[in-house]
């Protein structure tokens, strides 16, 4: 039984909320962002400093926002001047970013036809889109083998150390006995 969406499994459709568009953006209302950044603006301008951006996403959301998420917002503030963003420039920019996004996460169906997909496996046709495009973390293990991360952090923690071989002696000198041409029966 899911209680506000939320379950022991965790959330009800996993593919859904892995998708790139899964992000706090398309979570949370306009209003609950207006409410957050009337509390990050302290001294009542109307203006919040770049610097806030980050504890206004914080306060809406309740948790740490995601890194991608807070470059993504600073890269589209005008920095110029004075790096101060009014609530009309803070909304637009959210509305340009929800789209961007939604049409990067568009891209995860890649078929509306049963016949065309099961024609495309029948003739072993990739498929049209990266998976990094579509998922922000792979789904299955093997979707892990070159998952290609965009952000330092991920990539930090998927790296796989690279061990080298060590045999023993025992394999050593058996290799050594095959070099020569004697084999063991």
């Amino acid at each position: 039984m899911a209680f506000f969406g939320i379950t022991s499994l965790g959330p009800p459709n996993v593919f859904q909320t892995s998708l790139v568009n899964a992000l706090g953006i398309n979570t949370f209302s306009e209003e609950e962002f207006q409410r957050s950044f009337e509390k990050v603006d302290r001294d009542h301008s109307g203006y919040i400093t770049a610097n806030e951006v980050e504890e206004l996403l914080f306060e809406t959301y309740g948790f740490p926002p995601l890194e991608e998420e807070v470059k993504m917002f600073m890269e589209e503030f005008d920095t110029n001047q004075d790096g101060k963003v009014s609530w009309e420039e803070f909304s637009a920019a959210m509305g340009r970013l929800r789209d961007k996004v939604n049409n990067k996460a568009a891209g995860a169906k890649e078929y509306t036809s049963f016949t065309k997909m099961k024609e495309d496996r029948f003739k072993h046709k990739r498929m049209g889109n990266e998976l990094q495009d579509k998922y922000k973390i792979p789904m299955t293990f093997n979707q892990s083998v070159g998952f290609r991360h965009n952000d330092e952090i991920s990539m930090d923690i998927t790296k796989q150390p690279m061990k080298p071989i060590r045999k023993c002696q025992e394999t050593k000198y058996a290799e050594a006995m095959i070099k020569t041409g004697i084999h063991f029966t």
